[in-house]
Formats: structure tokens, sequence, C-alpha cells
């Protein structure tokens, strides 16, 4: 036996460890509006089954005020009937022998389709208008309040009954054929109406539901668009508050960066692949020159010489992705109490040699700027900041460096002459590899990564680093918590 009931439970559990499945695979929009029916018909059951129990209710109470006229009838007319005998009421007065409704009260009751009994106090059937196996046995009256009207349902019949100090007995009943067949035609009505109102509400719950989901399937095609490749795809949605707004507006967003990602990464591959061409082009060259015919020592040092600043520039440019990547790999690490001032006075004696050389005077104005940083990055950025104002410049001119705190941030100030920055080329300074004039960059030496880094590191300490530029004066700022 306890063998058949675990087989039993686990068929059981199964079946509903199988249901459960079944009703997951299904449509989200399937899903809901299973719900949404079983919830309907929930309500309407509730509604249906409040209203039929309403009607019979009303239908009892109408036939309740029915019955009570009849019973006091009765009551006052056996008392009349003891009267005209000459008995008076009381417990110790004799029961009448025999009772008969007046013919006028006989044929009220004939018309009503009422039925009536009266028991005398030692039990005995003194009247009814019913005979034989239809008489309604004597209601139990032991604990029954004298003249408080009962009532009660035999069969198809409702009958209502009191009784009285002496303990005579008065029942009348009533027919409810006619009630139950219209409580059951009201029940099959609301049946009706009530598979009328579920059906429609699914259709209609079922056409506000595709609506609704739309944009979600929206997102699914543009989601699997995306997944094939196609970046540019976008969800088409409406502009409003709504959650699925918001959500379309948010994935928007986030297909831009991702296309815009991409793309960057594209470009930026090919502009690492441009910059690599260059020098192992230049290595190849002479590397096959110098093979091909004998040289002099002198041409053999000079070609030694050009190979040499060819693996210099390969090694700066790998040296500045690697650099690249470990801050944004490390964003957040050895961060101490620091100093622009201090650092920023460091990057100007590092570089002395440099504005000297190019006759380039520098005007300090450095103020103590407190905040918590990685030293050595912070530093980087400025001597790079610095060495990018002195690169840039024009003989004669200047650079000058300010730091200091405002508005409870620490900030560095680097501003300094020369021909500028186009104003259609400011958006892009900071991106790898970009060169406003590509002709100067190579003239520096640089790789096109130094303001790449420098932003990198300020996006790593959750800095602002921006650039200023008219005709004659570039100011970049960085500007980070104090």
């Amino acid at each position: 036996m306890n063998d058949d009931a675990t087989t039993k439970s686990g068929e059981s559990k199964a079946m509903d460890s199988r249901g459960c499945a079944s009703f997951l695979k299904l449509g989200l929009r399937s899903r809901i509006l299973l719900w949404h029916g079983a919830l309907l018909a929930c309500v309407l059951a509730a509604f249906g089954w409040t209203a039929h129990r309403l009607h019979w209710e009303s239908e009892v109470m109408r036939l309740d005020r029915e019955l009570d006229e009849p019973l006091s009838v009765l009551h006052r007319t056996l008392h009349a009937q003891g009267l005209r005998e000459g008995n008076v009421p009381g417990p110790r007065s004799p029961p009448p022998e025999s009772f008969e409704l007046p013919d006028a009260l006989k044929e009220r009751f004939e018309a009503r389709q009422l039925d009536f009994s009266i028991w005398v106090r030692d039990g005995r059937l003194l009247t009814s208008s019913l005979s034989g196996e239809k008489v309604p046995k004597r209601p139990e009256t032991k604990d029954v309040v004298p003249f408080v009207i009962q009532r009660r349902n035999a069969e198809s019949r409702r009958e209502a009954f009191l009784t009285t100090p002496p303990g005579e007995c008065f029942l009348v009943s009533l027919s409810m054929e006619e009630e139950l067949a219209a409580t059951r035609s009201f029940g099959w009505w609301l049946m009706a109406l009530g598979s009328a109102v579920l059906s429609v509400g699914l259709f209609v719950g079922a056409w506000i539901l595709k609506r609704a989901i739309q944009p979600v399937e929206d997102i699914v095609t543009a989601a699997e668009r995306i997944s094939r490749g196609d970046l540019s795809t976008r969800v088409d949605g409406s502009t409003d508050n709504t959650e699925l707004g918001r959500l379309t507006k948010v994935l928007n967003q986030t297909f831009a960066s991702l296309d815009k990602a991409f793309a960057h990464q594209a470009r930026f591959s090919a502009d690492v692949a441009h910059e690599l061409r260059t020098p192992v082009s230049v290595l190849i060259a002479e590397a096959q020159s110098a093979l091909e015919k004998k040289r002099t020592s002198v041409e053999y040092e000079e070609t030694i010489s050009i190979v040499l600043r060819s693996a210099r520039r390969m090694n700066a440019l790998i040296e500045s992705l690697l650099e690249l990547a470990q801050i944004e790999a490390n964003s957040q690490s050895c961060l101490t109490p620091c100093d622009l001032s201090v650092l920023a006075e460091d990057a100007i004696e590092n570089l002395r040699g440099m504005t000297a050389a190019n006759d380039l005077v520098v005007r300090k104005a450095l103020i103590s700027a407190p905040c918590q940083a990685n030293a050595a990055q912070i530093g980087q950025v400025l001597t790079n900041l610095i060495l990018n104002a002195i690169q840039h410049n024009e003989r004669g001119g200047y650079v000058a460096v300010e730091t200091g705190v405002r508005e409870g941030r620490a900030f560095a100030r680097i501003e300094n002459t020369g021909p500028g920055i186009p104003e259609e080329s400011v958006p892009q300074v900071f991106e790898r590899f970009y060169r406003a004039d590509s002709s100067r960059s190579r003239k520096t030496g640089g790789v096109g990564l130094g303001l790449a880094i420098c932003k990198a590191v300020a996006d790593a300490h959750d800095a602002s680093l921006t650039v200023e530029s008219t005709a004659n004066v570039v100011v970049f700022t960085l500007e980070m918590k104090a």
C-alpha cells in the first residue's frame, strides 16, 4: 500500500511539473491572456453566484411574506371557534375535537394554492388540507418560542409554522416549483451572459494585449537584427514616459552606444594597422636594400639608424597601447592623497629644457589643490598636457599653468599660445590616433595617443577633462573631486 501511495504521489508531482513546464513554454502574450481569462472567469463566477443567491433569497422572502398572514388567520379562526363553543382559552381548556375552515378562507387558500395543517396540544392532527402521505410531519417544537414564526424547506415546498403556549401548532406551506424553475432559468441566463462577457473580455483583452506587447515585439525584432550584425537598427517607439517608452529610449541609447563602440573599435584597429604599417614598411625596405648590395660602413650605419628610429616608433606605439589598456583595466588602484600643484610643479621642472629650447615663457599660478588620486597617472596627465602645450606652440609664446580649488573641486588649467584647434576638431581631440594636423604629429614624433591616455585617466578618476580653443589660445582643464 505504501509503495502504491508513493507511486501515485510521484505520478501526481510529475504531472504537475509537466503542466507547469507546458505553461512556461507558452508565449508571454498567451500566458498573460490565460491569466486574464482565469481572473475574469473567477470574477464572473463570483458575480453570477452572488446574483443567483440574491435572486433565490428574494424569492424565498417573498414566499415567507405570503405565508405569514395565513398563519395568523388560522390561529385567529381556531381561537374564535373555541370561544363560540364556550371554551376559555388557556392550557387547561380542552382541545377542540374538530375544525372546519370557513368557506371564504378556504377559497382564499385554494386561490393562493396554500396548504395548511393544525395539530392540537396532545400532538393529534386536528385538520389538514392534505391527506394520506402528503400530510407533513408535525414540526419539532421543543425549543421553539411560542408565537414566533419558524420556516423550513420540505422537498419542493416552503413551510412556515408557529406554536402557542397551550401547545397547538399551525403550519402553512406553499409550492416552490415556479420559483425553483425561475431560479434555474435565471441561473442559465447568468451562465450565458457570463460566457458572452468572458468571450468579449478575452477578445478585447487579446486586442489590447497585442497593442501593449507590440513594443516588446519591436524590441525583440530590433535585437534580432542587431545580433545579425545590423548595428544601425533602432526601436520605433513612443516618446511618452511610460515604462515601455522609457525602456525603448534606454535600449535605443544602448544600441547607439554599441554601434558607436563597434565603429570606434573598427576605426581603432584600422588606425593601429595604419600606424604600424609605416615603420614596418621602413624596416622591410631598409633591410631589403641592405641585403641587395654591399655598402660602406657609413651607409650601413645610416640604415641601422633608420631601422632603429622605426623600431622605437613601433615600441612607443605598443607601450602607449599597453598603458592605455592598463589604465582602463585597473582604473581605481592606488588612490592616495596628493596635490595637483605639486604634480604640476614636477611636470614643469621635467620639461624645463624643452620650454627653453622652444623659446617659451612659463607662467605659473600654483595654489594647493589636494585630491585623492593615483599620483603617477595624474602626474602623467599633467606632463602630457604641458608637453602638448609646448609642442603645439609658437616660438616666443607662453605656457600658463594654474592649479587651485573652486566649487569644491580641485583643478589644473594649462593654457598655451599657438595656431589653435579647428572648431570641428575640438570634440574629437581625445579620440585615439586622432590628429587635427597629421603633419604636425609626424614632426613631433607622437603616435596620437597622448590625449586619449589623458582622457582615459580622467574618466577612471571620475574627473572631467575639457578643451577650449580660439584662434590663438588653447586651454585644457582638468577637474576632480577635492
